[in-house]
Formats: structure tokens, C-alpha cells, sequence
């Protein structure tokens, strides 16, 4: 620009004056101007965060002094009204569904309108605060498919009306999170990333043996593998050219089992007996496959109509039952894999044989098998019968029985056979269960001068009594 046109000596500079002068005064317009910008709790009304490009480096909108304890106060009358509210509405509508929404909102919108300027100060804490917009976003949308499908099959809560105002509001708040989500885009970690981890973690513990992650697990692959199976038998049944309703009627030749005549392996029931498998916290219980010979897991067969003996009826079945003349065998058993149902493993046609007498469980080698041939020796007997699961501190574990008798209360019976060629004619023992006490049982019926087997067990830790086991449960 020609020196004739700015007029210095009127102290006239043009708008676009590169001087020294000229330039500091348009850097302190800027500066006002970022200032006003960002209203008087730190939170910005527009533009990238603070600290980001786009805000010359500074930090503005930091609190005043004193508004700190006002913006917490104020969080924290929303987030405790907002949850009266969700505590009135569950009354109304039975389900705390409304109660965690507002809840959640209430958190997200305290945080995005008064105490977003920690999250930015404290990278630690915006990271978290990322991860759980997320986290809650992705959780939300599971919510919003679920309740779609409850609605539409009308079994989402006791009113339809108060069930589609509930999938309504948690429409809109899905919307609304969608936008505080995409607000905080620059924030790590991505939506990307947690989805991935999520998923990734969630197969992890579903493998691992998690609860209840791997009965979802189990059920879902189960379900899947029997629809196919279903769908293959469907397409090999041969087409019949004659549509009559005598045609589909079976002969009186046909000797095909019909349902009664097997083994349900959806319920696990048969006759007068249902099956069920041995499982403590998180895992199922195996042994030596006595019963099931190709998954080896511990299968309970009970009696439906097995009733609680008196003592002295359980002192007559167990001198007449041979569980315990069983030699034991130290076997050392590797803990396996397997993919669906435990059920799915279950050998059901030896199972069956058994029950029916046709065919003998295998001979028992450890305490678990020991404990599964009493129980069901019980209660093809008709006498009720547990399987009791107890941990004894510095050993593997161990396994006996129970039976609630009508006049002297829970007994604990085991009847592990004894390694050694001698000892009494008897080996069931009776024994007292307390965590923290010895475990130390007592011949039940001494013979030979046996009274109490060589030295304790251990100190018991824990004990669980399995009456019926689970089968698909």
C-alpha cells in the first residue's frame, strides 16, 4: 500500500494496518471477543473445546471464585429431584426402567451445563467421562430394542399405555445422548473403540466361565445348533404325494418311542424322574464319568416322588446300598472345553438305560463319583437325597451326600470308598459340616475296631447343597 494513503500525521491507519499498534489492539479485540464467548461457568457456547486449535492455547471461562460450590449444589438438587421423580413415577408404572433414565440424564446434563470444565482441566476424568457416555449409549440402545419387542408382544409392563409412554421417553433420550455423545467427539475413547472392547471382553468372560454371561453363552449356541438340526431333519423327512389326515396317523406297528418313552432334553424329565447336573458358583462339577461317559459331568437323577426318610430307614438303605465297597482311585482329571450346553454333552441315551435297569453306571473312582452313585441309588429308592460340594482349605475339594431326615434333622453321610485292601465291611461314615471346623468323619457302622478313619481331611472353608441340580436353569 502506497505510503500517501495512510495518513499518520491525522493518525489515521487503515482497518487492514499491520503496524506494531494496529496489531496489538486487534489482538486484545480477539481476546475480548474469546472472552464473551464462554459464559460465566466455563462452558463454551460454541466452537472447539478450550485448549484445542481455534483457542489460541488459552484456557478461558474458568469459574469465578465461589461459583464452584454453586455448580455442585446445583447438580446435585437436579440429579436428587430428577430421581424422586423416577422413584414416584416406578410406583405408577412398576419398573425402575424411568428411575435410571432420569437418573442418567440427570448426570450427563449436570456434567455437559455446569462441571464440564473439570472434565477438560483433568484429562483422566474427561476420558472416563467419554467412556461412559459410551458405555450408557450403548446400553441404551439395548434397552430400546428390548422394550421394542416386550411393547409389541404386549408384555412390557402391566399397562400398554404406561409401557409405550416409557418406550417413548427412552426414545427421546437416546436422541438426546446421540447429541451430547457427538458434542464430546473429540474426547478419547472413540465410540469405535469401546464398542470393540466391549464386545471383545464380554466373549472373554462368556468363555471363561463368568456368570451369567455364559448361560446366555450356552443357551444362545444351544439354541442355534437346535435350530439347524431341527431345520436338517425338516428338509430329510421324504415328502408323502398323499395329503390325507389318515396318512399322518402312526400305525399300531410303528415302534417308534413317542416323547413319554425318552428322555426330554429341553426339561430333562422322564417318567417319574428328571435329570439335573451338579454346578456350584460359576462351574459345573465333573468326575469320573460313571453315569456320563462323554461329557463326565456329576447327573443327578431324581425321584419325583422321593420323600425325607426317618433315621432309622436311612440307617437300613445305606447297610444294603454297595456305593461305598467301591475301592477309591486317585485320578487326576484335566478340566475340559466344550462349546453349548452342558445338557447338549449329556450322553441321555445311557442315561435312560440306567434308569430303566438295562444298564449299570460305571464304578466310581473319586469322592465326586461316590457322591452321584449314592444320590441316585437314593432316589431310584425313593429316598430324597443331596449332593454336597465342600472345599477343604489346602486340598482340591471334596464331595458326600445328604439327607434330611423327619426326626433328627440334616445328615451328612460320605461313602467315598477307602484305597487300601482293609477296614471295616462298611465304609460309610457319617460327619459334621461347619465352616471352619475339621473335617472329620466317623464310621457309621464300625466293624473290626474301625471306628474313626486315619487323621482329618482339613479344615472346611465352604459347603453347598445341591438337591436337585440344574438342567437348563
Amino acid at each position: 500500500m502506497p505510503i500517501d494513503d495512510r495518513d499518520y500525521i491525522r493518525g489515521e491507519h487503515p482497518a487492514n494496518c499491520s503496524c506494531a499498534a494496529c496489531t496489538t489492539s486487534r489482538l486484545e479485540r480477539m481476546r475480548e471477543e474469546a472472552r464473551e464467548r464462554y459464559d460465566s461457568d466455563g462452558r463454551r457456547q460454541g466452537g472447539s473445546p478450550p485448549g484445542e486449535p481455534g483457542d489460541g492455547g488459552r484456557r478461558q471461562g474458568v469459574p469465578r471464585q465461589g461459583a464452584h460450590a454453586a455448580n455442585w449444589l446445583k447438580a446435585l438438587l437436579l440429579v436428587t429431584a430428577l430421581s424422586g421423580v423416577g422413584l414416584v413415577v416406578n410406583r405408577f408404572v412398576g419398573s425402575l426402567i424411568p428411575f435410571w433414565l432420569l437418573l442418567g440424564v440427570s448426570v450427563f446434563y449436570c456434567i455437559e451445563r455446569w462441571l464440564s470444565y473439570y472434565t477438560w482441566k483433568h484429562k483422566p476424568a474427561g476420558r472416563i467421562y467419554r467412556l461412559m457416555l459410551n458405555l450408557s449409549l450403548l446400553s441404551l440402545l439395548g434397552l430400546l430394542i428390548w422394550s421394542g419387542v416386550m411393547l409389541f408382544s404386549q408384555r412390557f409392563m402391566q399397562s400398554p399405555l404406561a409401557g409405550s409412554l416409557v418406550f417413548v421417553f427412552e426414545f427421546a433420550v437416546f436422541i438426546w445422548l446421540c447429541r451430547v455423545v457427538s458434542r464430546n467427539s473429540w474426547r478419547q475413547p472413540s465410540m469405535k473403540l469401546t464398542l470393540f472392547s466391549a464386545i471383545l471382553l464380554l466373549l472373554v468372560f462368556s468363555f471363561a466361565g463368568v456368570e451369567p454371561l455364559t448361560t446366555y453363552k450356552d443357551g444362545l449356541v444351544d439354541s442355534i445348533s437346535t435350530y439347524f438340526i431341527n431345520a436338517n431333519q425338516l428338509d430329510t423327512t421324504p415328502a408323502s404325494s398323499d395329503t390325507t389326515p389318515s396318512d399322518t396317523t402312526p400305525a399300531p406297528s410303528d415302534t417308534t418311542p413317542s416323547s413319554s418313552d425318552e428322555i426330554n432334553s429341553h426339561t430333562g424329565e422322564y417318567r417319574d424322574y428328571y435329570l439335573g447336573l451338579a454346578k456350584t458358583t460359576g462351574a459345573y462339577l465333573s468326575g469320573n464319568g460313571c453315569y456320563d461317559d462323554e461329557g463326565e459331568f456329576i447327573v443327578l437323577i431324581n425321584n419325583k416322588y422321593a420323600i425325607n426318610p426317618s433315621y432309622s430307614q436311612l440307617l437300613s438303605f445305606l447297610r444294603q446300598d454297595n456305593a461305598d465297597q467301591f475301592p477309591y482311585i486317585s485320578t487326576v482329571s484335566v478340566p475340559g472345553f466344550y462349546y453349548g450346553s452342558a445338557e447338549s454333552h449329556v450322553n441321555l441315551d445311557r442315561i435312560q438305560d440306567i434308569i430303566d435297569g438295562t444298564a449299570q453306571p460305571g464304578n466310581p473312582h473319586v469322592c465326586a463319583d461316590f457322591a452321584e452313585r449314592l444320590h441316585n441309588n437314593a432316589e431310584l429308592a425313593g429316598i430324597r437325597c443331596a449332593y454336597v460340594s465342600v472345599d477343604l482349605a489346602g486340598t482340591s475339594g471334596h464331595a458326600c451326600n445328604a439327607f434330611q431326615t423327619t426326626d433328627r434333622g440334616l445328615i451328612y453321610i460320605d461313602c467315598t470308598g477307602i484305597s487300601e485292601s482293609y477296614g471295616p465291611d462298611n465304609n460309610d461314615r457319617v460327619v459334621d459340616i461347619v465352616v471352619g471346623r475339621q473335617y472329620n468323619p466317623e464310621y457309621l457302622f464300625p466293624s473290626g475296631g474301625w471306628y474313626i478313619p486315619s487323621g482329618t481331611m482339613g479344615v472346611v472353608t465352604d459347603c453347598q447343597v445341591i438337591w436337585d441340580g440344574r438342567w437348563r436353569g
